[in-house]
């Protein structure tokens, strides 16, 4: 049986792939790092307050030319293709962290982008704060942090620099691994209006596909048209509120998320991101160890749509800690880092079943649920009714993060 993207993960079997769960990592929510006398450096991302919603989602967003500061435009060049939106939104957290600064937040850099009019997912953002004449360390800091991901594709980068008082400066950097581009999608329709979504691939896939999910129900894949780079579907935003679009795609290192939009439907976009937390996530025991905290997780989700719990599986378990260790050690969040794919790791360890993996790489527990159910491919893995069995990795990083693999199947 060939591979097929669908909107139910990452499911494999013995002798075949169903694949369109994809890793999810949203910004890289990293812990604060040390504190030093002249300056802290932060890898996080913070919340940023838009002041109105793009009319059209799309990319690039080319920018509107070199900045006037000398050492902010020093830093642009080092850090990548500059893109209008990035910058936006790197300004954004520059200026919130200077007023009110505080804990980082992972929902809002997102909704931030989708305010500025930008798809790219998995972004990450860096923050230096430090002494006039030092911006030859925050670049070469920014460039060690930038040395620590890649997600393939193009690299696109906003930097914002602030001038503060008392001979201080503030660095604000968001970067991106571009592998497609969106074109121009409106943000705002009419209840009932048909939603056409064009994009390209920037890199090789063999399969491509396009997900939505509604203001209710479960996400449902969209007749997609794929040919030569190019893809297109059509849905019609049939129900009052906001309708997030995934484009999936099958590239190397397995399928993942290339692009996500929002269009509202007969209602306006909220004007600050609301924090959409997953289910459970205020339960008492998802305070505690990581993998436990993510068990309780995947069963409070399954529970919250009257879907029955899965079951804990020592052999799944260890298949999932490996690969999230995997992961860590390539510093790259996919379904293949080297390691094999979820079919070649199941025939390795003997083990003829039905199975679906979602991986992601977040500051928490609770952070890296969230994101696996903000989206929609992931939400599907966490919701099939065919898995009873379940399996989960944790590898905590050293910058605080962790990198984890959930392994799902079925017994029947």
């Amino acid at each position: 049986m060939r591979a097929l993207l669908t909107a139910v993960g990452c499911r494999q079997t013995a002798t075949a792939a169903l694949c369109g769960a994809l890793a999810a990592c949203t910004a890289c929510a990293a812990q604060p790092g040390a504190s030093k006398p002249n300056h802290t450096v932060t890898e996080a991302t913070t919340p940023a307050r838009p002041s109105a919603f793009a009319s059209v989602t799309t990319s690039p967003q080319a920018a509107l030319g070199p900045s006037s500061d000398a050492d902010e435009e020093t830093l642009r060049r080092a850090c990548g293709d500059a893109d209008a939106a990035l910058i936006t939104v790197a300004s954004e957290l520059a200026e919130q962290q200077s007023r009110v600064g505080g804990e980082l937040d992972v929902d809002a850099i997102s909704y931030a982008l989708r305010a500025a009019g930008a798809p790219y997912v998995w972004p990450r953002a860096w923050l230096f704060n430090g002494s006039e004449g030092e911006v030859e360390t925050a670049k070469a800091r920014m460039q060690r942090w930038l040395g620590g991901f890649s997600d393939g594709g193009t690299r696109r980068c906003g930097v914002s620099l602030r001038h503060e008082g008392q001979s201080r400066l503030s660095v604000a950097a968001v970067a991106v691994d571009v592998l497609a581009e969106l074109e121009p999608l409106p943000t705002r329709a009419r209840i009932g209006q048909w939603i056409e979504v064009r994009a390209t691939l920037r890199v090789p896939a063999s399969e491509a596909k396009l997900v939505v999910l509604g203001p209710r129900g479960a996400p449902r894949p969209l007749p997609t048209s794929f040919d030569d780079g190019r893809v297109r579907a059509r849905f019609n935003a049939d129900f009052p509120g906001a309708w997030l679009v995934q484009l999936l795609a099958a590239v190397d290192g397995g399928p993942r998320p290339l692009l996500e939009a929002l269009v509202f439907a007969g209602t306006e976009p909220p004007s600050t991101a609301a924090i959409s937390k997953a289910p459970g996530e205020d339960a008492r025991d998802v305070a505690g160890e990581p993998r436990a905290a993510l068990y309780a997780l995947v069963n409070a989700a399954r529970e919250s749509e009257r879907v029955a719990p899965l079951s804990r599986d020592p052999r799944l378990e260890t298949l999932a800690q490996e690969h999230a260790e995997a992961m860590r050690r390539a510093h790259k969040t996919a379904h293949d880092t080297g390691d094999g794919d979820l079919n070649q790791r199941l025939e390795r360890a003997g083990l003829e079943l039905s199975a679906g993996e979602n991986v992601a790489h977040a500051g928490s527990a609770a952070l890296a649920q969230r994101a696996l159910w903000a989206s929609p491919s992931h939400r599907e893995n966490l919701l099939f009714h065919g898995f009873n069995l379940l399996g989960i990795g944790v590898a905590p990083d050293s910058d605080g993060t962790l990198w984890v693999c959930q392994v799902f199947a079925s017994s029947q």
